[in-house]
């Protein structure tokens, strides 16, 4: 059974997007099955955490020995904060991946990511948090995915 944080499921259904330019991609995974379950009114804190990139490809997308280090830390957090944070969409552009969860508590959250990371050694990340209780940037990214696809696929009339 899927573990779940103020009704949301912990983990679901995933789809991605790609965008930008043929030289400076921009690529999206999102839960696409959490917008019927919002507002989720206990997990009001975005938080964002930053991997840079340690060997970008030219195009700014990770290359394969960035992508092994990710798989790696994206597993590890996630195990970590599932019982209290939602993991709702990672935007990767520019050398960098934005991991943007959704969580209650900001400093339980950083509390967590510390625990997960101490046997790691330093890690190229950034941590930033702000109030979202709207959910207003997944909403957004949500919005501008779906033009994006009613777009692609001729729709949107």
């Amino acid at each position: 059974m899927t573990p779940m944080v103020s009704g949301v499921p912990s983990d679901g259904t995933w789809l991605t997007a790609l965008g930008g330019s043929q030289e400076r991609p921009t690529m999206i995974r999102a839960r696409e099955d959490i917008l019927g379950l919002l507002p989720a009114p206990a997990l009001t804190t975005r938080v964002m955490v930053s991997w840079m990139c340690r060997a970008p490809l030219e195009s700014g997308l990770p290359s394969s020995d960035d992508y092994d280090e990710l798989g790696d830390f994206e597993g590890t957090l996630v195990n970590f904060v599932e019982e209290g944070a939602i993991l709702a969409f990672v935007y990767t552009t520019e050398g960098v991946v934005e991991y943007n969860f959704y969580t209650s508590d900001s400093e339980w959250f950083l509390e967590r990511l510390n625990e997960a990371m101490s046997d790691k050694g330093d890690v190229p990340i950034e941590i930033t948090a702000e109030s979202d209780a709207d959910w207003s940037e997944y909403r957004t990214l949500m919005s501008a995915v779906g033009d994006a696809e009613s777009a692609a696929s001729g729709g949107g009339e």
